[in-house]
């Protein structure tokens, strides 16, 4: 186990940058939200039932393709509820709800962003330690290990985490947190995450106690003792209700949620959803490498969805694919024609007027104000997926 010491330096070098990332992203959300247009803030409010203010860093946080435009209304929502809940009210002037919006908008792309990736990505060595969890020669070095990678993970990155939520959110309880940080790292919705608690808090206590059985019976020492102890303290604390449960416990629970590396045929692609099939090159799914691969993929998806979802969905979908061309040095005309392309020639699309298409879409754009023309370009490439991908099919 790592040394109480080392435990609380790493937790306070994570909390400070925590607090830097949080300054530069609050600065970054206040001077951007002055340029979102007032056109799509007041739509986004009156569709989603939504204050101005939550609207535009909505509105932004769906751009930076954080999480859907729907979903990043939810969560403000939920929080402004939950805050009425215990009579700590937002006041309702424009003030204080753009400010609620920025300070919470901080979480929100915090935990969706870096965060959640950042805890995957540390989840995957602690996977490959505890892949023999389930073996009963599991030896005393293994035991060991398991737990210090395990307590450096809980409790000097998520725990310093979860204690400056806590603060920042009033009269919140440890299920606030869990359920906050818990649909960030599965995107589970509430209902879903609210019925595998019970379940995991069990897998959690039995994973520790398996652990702890590979420990006793070890030479004496006081590191084996130290940690037998700590174990049995992080089991009784995993059998308290969840409001009570304190954040150490907090955060060894979130490490169970994270979703684990997918295993079994080595060139399966984790980003390929279960049921979706594909021929290309007689393979079971196609290869994801490029963002059209992903636009492919997407659009095939969209199919399951009707409506009101299909169109949120597919903006999300395709707002990520332009921001990636863009990244990778494209204007958005280019992007908007590349699209087409791709679309037409994956989708084997057959009287397609490309060429006047293409060129109808980049007047558009040229035409948009400038803080206007990527929003312009993603609804230009969802129109074209509607009009000649799904035909006559509802969307709206």
């Amino acid at each position: 186990m790592m040394p109480e010491i080392d435990i609380q330096k790493l937790a306070m070098e994570s909390r400070q940058r925590l607090i830097e990332e949080f300054t530069e992203t609050y600065a970054n959300l206040r001077e951007r939200v002055r340029r979102v247009p007032e056109t799509e803030a007041r739509r986004i409010s009156e569709e989603l039932s939504c204050p101005l203010e939550v609207a535009m860093v909505a509105y932004l946080i769906n751009m930076d393709g954080i999480t859907g435009l729907r979903s990043a209304v939810d969560l403000f929502t939920t929080e402004l509820a939950r805050r009425a809940n215990v009579a700590e009210d937002v006041p309702n002037l424009p003030g204080n709800v753009m400010e609620f919006a920025l300070s919470e908008g901080r979480w929100i792309s915090h935990l969706y962003g870096r965060f959640s990736r950042q805890l995957e990505l540390q989840g995957r060595s602690l996977a490959n330690l505890e892949d023999v969890i389930d073996s009963k020669n599991m030896g005393v070095e293994k035991a060991l290990s398991i737990l210090a990678e395990r307590t450096k993970l809980a409790e000097t990155f998520i725990t310093p985490i979860l204690e400056e939520w806590i603060k920042e959110h009033p009269k919140s309880v440890s299920v606030d947190a869990l359920t906050t940080f818990g649909q960030a790292i599965t995107k589970w919705n509430r209902s879903t995450l609210n019925g595998k608690f019970k379940q995991v808090l069990r897998r959690n206590q039995a994973h520790f106690r398996l652990v702890r059985e590979s420990l006793i019976g070890a030479t004496d020492s006081f590191t084996i003792d130290a940690t037998i102890a700590r174990l049995d303290a992080l089991i009784d604390e995993l059998g308290k209700p969840l409001e009570r449960l304190q954040l150490r416990a907090v955060a060894h629970l979130l490490i169970h949620l994270i979703p684990r590396p997918t295993t079994g045929r080595g060139d399966r692609s984790p980003f390929v959803d279960v049921g979706v099939s594909s021929t290309r090159g007689n393979k079971a799914e196609p290869d994801l490498t490029s963002p059209f691969d992903f636009l492919e993929r997407d659009v095939k998806l969209a199919r399951r969805r009707n409506g009101e979802e299909r169109a949120e969905y597919l903006l999300e979908k395709i707002g990520r694919v332009v921001r990636v061309l863009k990244y990778q040095g494209n204007d958005l005309t280019a992007c908007v024609e590349k699209c087409f392309i791709e679309i037409k020639a994956r989708f084997n699309l057959e009287n397609v007027p490309l060429d006047s298409t293409t060129s109808s879409a980049k007047a558009k754009i040229s035409e948009a104000p400038l803080s206007e023309r990527d929003m312009v370009t993603i609804r230009l490439v969802r129109d074209f997926v509607d009009a000649y991908v799904y035909g006559e099919e509802p969307t709206n």
